[in-house]
């Protein structure tokens, strides 16, 4: 086992390609359940109307938000790391918009399901921006 701090470059790219891969499958994931539940209650989650949000407009943004993730992740497995830190923050605010849902209404008026798959969504896209940034200030040949 390599002491930590002493990973070659490829050992690197390797550990942080996992852990995009897994943070992606786990967001897109946990983004169908939400968004589906979002769509099918929607009045759950706007109770007085949301103004020009719709349950079309939250189900054709699944799909706008989730295309960013799949083109920042193609862009990165073929080295173009700014275009894919682009992509990527443009997906991880599929998940982070999540906080929106407690502007409105009080955590107490969903059901632990809603909650659940929220606050999933929430912490995955922080941790997808979290990834994205570091792919933005990724030095030239640098993990």
């Amino acid at each position: 086992m390599t002491p930590i701090g002493t990973r070659t470059r490829p050992e690197q790219d390797l550990v942080f390609t996992r852990l995009l891969q897994t943070l992606l499958v786990a967001a897109v994931l946990v983004s169908i359940v939400h968004y589906v539940d979002n769509v099918v209650r929607f009045e759950d989650y706007a109770p007085d109307g949301a103004g020009l949000v719709t349950a079309p407009l939250v189900a054709a943004s699944w799909f706008v938000l989730t295309g960013f993730g799949l083109w920042g992740y193609l862009n990165y497995r073929r080295g173009r790391y700014r275009s894919a830190a682009v992509g990527l923050a443009g997906y991880a605010v599929s998940g982070l918009v999540g906080v929106g849902h407690y502007r409105e209404v009080s955590p107490s008026d969903f059901d632990l399901l809603q909650n659940t798959f929220v606050s999933l969504d929430i912490v995955l896209g922080a941790a997808i921006l979290a990834t994205a940034c570091r792919l933005a200030w990724r030095p030239p040949g640098g993990a």
